[in-house]
């Protein structure tokens, strides 16, 4: 009998200790970044999370502008790589050997202050592409409105695995504010850090959003997850043509 109940046990804390994740699925969509200084002890082989975006025929890498607050050159003050970051590319974590290689940054804007607010409010890297190795699928901007309560996923990896299928987290739907969209938990990770510029999708796979930081509702004064709003970049994306 002790011998049973040790390995119930030993089955509880395996069951316990492993991260809840949704059963919804989706072919492989995210990437995680790889980002070269001038600097070399600055050199990151896994920063965060990013993605593939088709629009118009094109295929663009996406990931979140406020991972320059987070690692850069002290000298480096604008939305500029100049002198400061050598390249950047993008590869699924099981899959190094397939590399997406960026070629520009398509939003510098060498007078916006990375310690500007804009950062948040428009917190969003797009790059054209050099090279792409990967099997990865870009995704699509959904145009269709939100509805209060559908489900929504996060596709992505934390700060702390490294290696593994991407992982799915689910959320539902609550508002809208500004180019923020507010989330209500339903299965999300222990820890949101290293999600940072992973695709949030509907249940189609359509891009719905990047993730960012959270967002106080003025009307209850509660603070939500809320992701940057893919829908805003069309009008950018509009003008490269």
């Amino acid at each position: 009998m002790k011998f049973i109940s040790l390995i119930a046990l030993l089955i509880l804390t395996a069951c316990t200790g492993q991260e809840k994740v949704s059963t919804k699925t989706f072919e492989e969509i995210t990437l995680v970044n790889k980002i070269d200084f001038f600097d070399s002890k600055l050199d990151q082989s896994k920063f965060s999370c990013g993605f593939l975006l088709r629009y118009n025929n094109e295929i663009y890498a996406v990931t979140a502008k406020h991972l320059l607050k987070i690692i850069k050159p002290d000298k480096m003050k604008t939305l500029s790589f100049e002198n400061n970051i050598k390249s950047w590319s993008l590869y699924p974590l099981e899959n190094k050997s397939e590399i997406v290689i960026c070629d520009k940054l398509l939003n510098e804007n060498k007078s916006e202050l990375l310690v500007a607010k804009s950062t948040y409010e428009n917190d969003w890297l797009l790059f054209s592409i050099k090279e792409n190795h990967s099997k990865i699928k870009p995704l699509q901007i959904r145009v269709n409105p939100l509805i209060a309560g559908e489900k929504l996923y996060v596709v992505g990896w934390t700060r702390k695995m490294e290696s593994g299928k991407q992982r799915v987290y689910e959320f539902e739907y609550y508002k809208t504010i500004n180019n923020r969209i507010l989330l209500k938990d339903i299965i999300v990770p222990e820890q949101f850090g290293g999600l940072s510029g992973a695709p949030v999708v509907d249940e189609k796979g359509m891009l719905i959003g990047i993730v960012s930081n959270g967002t106080v509702d003025p009307e209850t004064d509660k603070k939500y997850f809320s992701p940057f709003s893919a829908i805003t970049l069309l009008p950018f994306l509009e003008n490269l043509k």
